[in-house]
């Protein structure tokens, strides 16, 4: 089932189309990570699913309830936190959430504290002032927070910030949990080996549009891009088509798609036998790759959109 769904949203702030166009869609007990480089409109975005802006147009749906015609029936299924989440440092976790379930209408406060606590593993600490809270603690007690309406949207925005490698490790695995508990995670950030372990399925948002969205595995995938530089690229194209290589022309580099290192070196071979120089042969690797094609930051234009081609076929 799709938790989250948006179709058509744009959103203009003054003459600047922002975000134009976003179709995204988040099913139940996935984790869905949202990527572009800074100024993409990953925020504005976000705000707008959490109902902070309208959309200039276009529907945004959650759990089926359009969020401005029935805004109330739609949010009462988000919760979410926004990087650091706020929380009263003199108070301890527990009166923290009771806090903020008696402003959320939460009913049976005592017992639905109780469970979030558990929920996200502070149960032991959660009588403890939150001053003396880890940074990686008090972004559990934000989930737990987020947690408290029994939502079924988590939307997350830069989470993992600030953690080190251990809390990281300790809120990917919470986040890992509730999605297979059957929560849908909407996760935003720029630390793309998290998102790789965290996430599914991942939109790519550039310049306001996302230009792809598709499956972890299959960016990985299409990150097996090899990329040579060649001394001739038009006549090192030509050798590898008769050789039986499917060969892009990327500008001074040539893309092909070779599966381990043997075929690489069987490619690089036909170059040298052919009087060609190689001056470079690199491989994409990870999600990290991909991203860099996609939006532009490590390619040009064109391989960006090869890359986007592959993801979506």
């Amino acid at each position: 089932m799709d938790v989250l769904e948006l179709r058509g949203v744009s959103k203009r702030l003054g003459r600047r189309m922002v975000v134009q166009d976003l179709d995204m869609t988040v099913r139940e007990g996935e984790v869905y990570g949202f990527l572009g480089p800074n100024g993409a409109g990953k925020t504005t975005t976000i705000r707008m699913i959490v109902g902070l802006i309208r959309p200039t147009s276009g529907i945004i749906r959650i759990c089926g309830h359009d969020i401005e015609r029935n805004p109330v029936g739609a949010l009462k299924h988000v919760g979410t936190i926004v990087e650091n989440p706020e929380m009263y440092s003199y108070l301890t976790g527990r009166q923290n959430l009771i806090h903020y379930a008696r402003l959320a209408g939460v009913r049976d406060i005592e017992r639905r504290v109780a469970a979030v606590a558990e929920r996200v593993g502070l149960a032991q600490r959660i009588d403890e002032k939150v001053k003396r809270y880890s940074l990686g603690m008090r972004q559990r007690l934000g989930v737990a927070q987020a947690l408290l309406a029994d939502p079924k949207l988590l939307v997350l925005d830069e989470p993992t910030n600030g953690l080190d490698p251990a809390g990281m490790r300790e809120f990917r695995e919470l986040i890992r949990r509730l999605a297979s508990e059957g929560m849908a995670v909407f996760i935003s950030s720029h630390l793309l080996a998290e998102v790789e372990q965290m996430c599914d399925r991942v939109a790519v948002i550039r310049d306001g549009r996302v230009i792809t969205e598709a499956d972890v595995a299959d960016l990985r995938a299409g990150a097996g891009q090899v990329q040579i530089r060649v001394s001739d690229p038009a006549t090192a194209r030509a050798t590898l088509l008769a050789a039986g290589w499917k060969a892009e022309d990327g500008g001074d580099r040539l893309r092909l798609m070779a599966k381990d290192d043997e075929a690489v070196a069987q490619a690089v071979r036909a170059l040298v036998e052919a009087g060609l120089d190689v001056y470079e042969v690199t491989r994409a690797g990870g999600l990290e790759q991909s991203f860099l094609a996609l939006t532009g930051a490590a390619q040009t234009g064109g391989e960006a959109d090869a890359v986007v081609e592959r993801a979506a076929q």
